[in-house]
């Protein structure tokens, strides 16, 4: 009787609560090698058993959490400030969690479709010996409940790293490593190189996906997402990827974002207030209001009926909402064959066409670059210059020209081949068919802002244009060497 009862205890003690604790865990942005944004609080959470007491010590600060009845916990340590050092951070519950080389910089988050995925290209590649600049992909393809992804943790950039046998775009085979993604990596360089401290850069990227992917969506959506399946084709599912590649990550601190995305929202007449949403709704996942938001204007493309009005929607963001910036792309098919694609001349205007159906083109260090640029200034406080392409201001009606004003001119309005700017049209406001009809116009820079445009079959002209064409490549720009953003205006000049 004694024996029996002596292995019931045994037994019990077995599949007691006690017996079966689960170890406290960090949710899956937190590994070895990851860089925390300095000079902000820092967050960090997992789960663990209900009630079980968590501590978290980084650099002599320790702050402690008691994990809810859902298992959840989340701390919160003070600002600390970036010294080039590793450290190591200790999590301690029942078990203790080590990670180490963390390191204290500067983190971005780098989103968007495929073309913030695409690949770094040699002769990068061998040059990429930066142990300093860290990269996390978050690139889960499972809705979960809890607020974990499939992620395999931080990387440390080096060659080695940098390209791998799967890509920016996605391993080949199960439980490879995803390469740098060129934009990112071109970006977090230049930051690291201009700042002089690690770079943290977090991916998150998905090819075909629109903005409104990405937008956390309201309860009643939510609730129709199917969890713990996965999804080998991504349709466009209004907050999935919010909830698979973006969700895991809030709230870790960072200092901003760069987006390049636009051109599955080719044919979407609602593009600017689809990322606007997406802006504030990040914004307020963040608690950051002033949330650093740079995005990169899509190249010459005639991909999903071509990029007119998403310019225009970014364009529109730009203007009104605080903290944001375009980092212009109209020349990234200068002179060469690029995705295939060689300038040539438009059969009806002669004026130049670049680009195609393709939607990647390469020359990415080129907008990375800009986008660092804007960062630079706008975001670190370097000394204020040029960082963006000219972006029409206003227009005015003399007679028979237009004077079109832009703002970002810079020390100047110029061409890149010291001709008369190209790709104006003007109209009378007569229409064809219930669009108004447009003729090619002549133009001259006059003062440092302005272009003057004229045609001479227009006695009365109403409305001008500037590169409206998907594929056009016209030759305004500063005399930075940005160029401008096309336009129209088809309304009367205000007064």
């Amino acid at each position: 009787m004694k024996k029996v009862r002596e292995s019931l205890l045994f037994i019990a003690a077995i599949f007691s609560p006690v017996a079966a604790l689960a170890e406290v865990r960090l949710a899956h942005i937190f590994t070895d090698h990851m860089v925390l944004q300095q000079e902000m609080p820092i967050v960090v959470w997992g789960k663990a058993d209900a009630g079980e007491q968590v501590s978290v010590t980084l650099s002599g600060k320790t702050a402690a959490a008691t994990a809810g009845t859902d298992g959840k916990w989340r701390v919160e340590l003070p600002a600390l400030a970036a010294d080039g050092k590793p450290l190591e951070m200790i999590v301690k519950g029942r078990n203790t969690v080590a990670l180490k080389d963390v390191l204290l910089g500067e983190v971005w988050l780098c989103a968007g479709q495929s073309n913030m995925g695409r690949p770094v290209e040699e002769p990068a590649i061998k040059a990429a010996d930066f142990p300093q600049i860290r990269l996390f992909n978050s690139s889960g393809a499972v809705p979960r409940r809890e607020d974990l992804d499939d992620s395999s943790g931080w990387i440390v950039c080096s060659p080695a790293s940098i390209k791998t046998a799967g890509d920016a775009l996605g391993p080949t085979k199960p439980g490879q490593r995803r390469g740098f993604s060129e934009v990112a990596y071109h970006f977090g360089l230049k930051l690291h190189q201009t700042l002089k401290i690690p770079v943290g850069l977090i991916q998150a990227n998905c090819g075909g996906s629109t903005a409104k992917d990405w937008t956390p969506p309201p309860p009643e959506v939510s609730e129709k997402i199917v969890y713990d399946q996965s999804i080998e084709k991504l349709t466009h599912q209004y907050g999935l990827l919010y909830w698979i590649r973006l969700r895991p990550i809030v709230p870790l601190a960072l200092r901003g974002v760069i987006w390049y995305q636009g051109e599955d929202d080719g044919r979407n007449p609602d593009y600017a207030k689809d990322l606007t949403e997406l802006i504030t709704s990040w914004r307020k996942l963040w608690s950051r209001p002033d949330l650093p938001f740079f995005f990169a204007q899509i190249a010459q493309t005639g991909y999903a009926g071509g990029m007119l009005g998403v310019w225009e929607g970014q364009v529109k963001v730009m203007n009104t909402v605080p903290h944001t910036g375009l980092a212009v792309s109209n020349d990234i098919y200068d002179g060469t064959s690029n995705g295939g694609f060689k300038e040539r001349p438009d059969k009806e205007t002669g004026w130049l066409l670049a680009g195609g159906g393709n939607p990647h083109p390469s020359g990415k260090p080129r907008v990375a670059a800009r986008l660092a640029d804007i960062a630079l200034v706008k975001t670190y406080g370097q000394p204020d210059r040029v960082v963006f392409g000219p972006v029409y201001e206003s227009h005015e009606i003399k007679d028979d020209k237009i004077v079109v004003k832009f703002k970002y001119a810079g020390a100047g309005l110029a061409t890149r081949d010291g001709r008369s700017p190209d790709w104006f049209e003007i109209s009378d406001g007569s229409k064809d068919r219930n669009r108004l009809k447009y003729v090619n116009a002549q133009a001259k820079i006059v003062g440092t802002d302005s272009v003057e445009v004229w045609a001479a079959e227009v006695k009365s002209p109403q409305c001008v244009r500037f590169g409206w064409n998907t594929l056009a490549r016209f030759n305004l720009m500063n005399k930075e060497g940005l160029p401008a953003v096309s336009f129209r205006a088809e309304a009367k000049p205000s007064k």
